[in-house]
């Protein structure tokens, strides 16, 4: 008997013990079932066990992470259904019944690192759920170690595919031939020329076609250390020849011209641009690093009459990382709505992790067969990525606290 006693004093004051333990555990680490007789030595009823995990389990769910909701479609309209041809008139873009258009989207990271991740699912999902426009596609020239130029056939091939993507989903595409590493455009020129002449002759009857034709210009000149990149020593002759080759195929769609300083000096350019119809010239900015200065470089150019288009733009620094700057990013996108200027944001995400991505990329929240599905949930998608997706869809952007 006086063994029974102590044996039952004992059971008595571990649950004591771990009923006062489960209460200073993180939630994912209380049990949320109570111990089998086997292991507790003590009968308890089928009806006490049926209570305790019922309580048990409510407390857990409260503390639970929230469901997966995966987003569905807000829009519907084909945007180039209803706009057609795009061209250029004075600063602006305009459809094929002359009305003023602005183009709103994201761009791709490097797509040699996003392998499938650019796909029919994803493509729908930035259109109709998102309600992005135009959809840019960022296809390095050159990486730290791949790019375009070491694998031509590879990188045509995708972007050819996800081109069609794009069509087949009724939004505008960029395609974009994104130097950075190689900030000369003339150094891998006669390879330019080759992708461009081969892209436009395959997609220059298409109506949702726009070239970029040159993203970040910077740096040395090639083969003449001594100078530095700028619109008139480097840029503007390589964009004359480039511009010749696609008007070859395509007499119609708009080429996007870079500019130099990482595509920020578009006052420069204004001051000697390309002859031509439905030419444009791209700037691009970062809130957490831009402000005013480079707003009045974009108000130079737009009233020497250059017509712009921001095809790169960030929440952050212009390292891609930093804090999400919703506020200098307002003031950047009310200029850009006032000024009817388009913009694609940098960007969807990629393999590395920058604050700038939209999607938390490399996070397991979602399996890698659930994040090329798209619809993507909002656990998934950044800080900077909400207020982006606000932006698309014309939604007041409300922070998490």
């Amino acid at each position: 008997m006086k063994q029974k006693i102590r044996i039952l004093s004992a059971i008595l004051c571990m649950a004591c013990l771990f009923s006062n333990c489960s209460r200073r555990l993180p939630p994912e680490t209380v049990p949320v079932t109570v111990p089998t007789t086997a292991e507790t030595s003590v009968d308890i009823t089928e009806e006490s066990v049926s209570e305790t995990t019922a309580e048990t389990t409510e407390e857990t769910t409260e503390e639970t992470e929230p469901e997966l909701v995966f987003s569905t479609p807000a829009v519907t309209e084909r945007v180039v259904d209803k706009n057609g041809q795009l061209h250029v008139e004075g600063t602006k873009i305009v459809n094929e019944s002359g009305e003023v258009v602005q183009l709103k989207g994201m761009s791709t990271y490097g797509m040699n690192g996003m392998y499938m991740f650019v796909n029919k699912d994803t493509v729908q999902t930035l259109a109709e759920d998102w309600g992005c426009s135009v959809i840019r596609l960022a296809m390095y020239t050159m990486g730290n170690s791949d790019g375009y130029i070491p694998n031509p056939e590879v990188y045509y091939q995708q972007m050819v595919d996800y081109v069609q993507l794009c069509i087949d989903q009724g939004v505008y595409v960029i395609i974009d031939w994104h130097i950075l590493f190689d900030g000369d455009p003339n150094e891998h020129k006669e390879e330019a020329l080759d992708f461009f002449n081969r892209i436009s002759e395959l997609y220059g009857e298409y109506p949702n076609v726009i070239y970029e034709i040159c993203n970040e210009p910077n740096g040395e000149c090639f083969g003449n250390p001594d100078e530095t990149v700028n619109w008139e020593n480097s840029i503007r002759p390589y964009a004359e020849d480039v511009v010749d080759v696609i008007r070859a195929n395509d007499p119609d769609n708009i080429i996007i011209i870079g500019t130099a300083t990482w595509s920020q000096d578009v006052d420069e350019a204004s001051l000697n641009p390309l002859e031509g119809d439905n030419l444009m010239y791209t700037f691009h900015f970062y809130a957490g690093s831009h402000g005013q200065d480079h707003r009045d470089k974009v108000q130079t150019a737009l009233d020497n009459g250059l017509p712009v288009f921001c095809t790169e733009w960030g929440t952050t620094y212009d390292s891609g990382n930093g804090i999400v700057d919703t506020e200098e990013s307002m003031l950047w996108l009310d200029f850009m709505d006032e000024n009817d200027i388009s913009w694609c944001n940098w960007s969807i995400g990629g393999s590395v992790t920058e604050s700038s991505n939209a999607l938390k990329y490399a996070s397991n929240i979602l399996t890698p067969e659930q994040k090329a599905q798209g619809h993507w949930p909002d656990q998934f998608i950044t800080r900077s990525g909400l207020f982006v997706r606000c932006m698309l869809l014309g939604e007041e952007y409300i922070p998490e606290e």
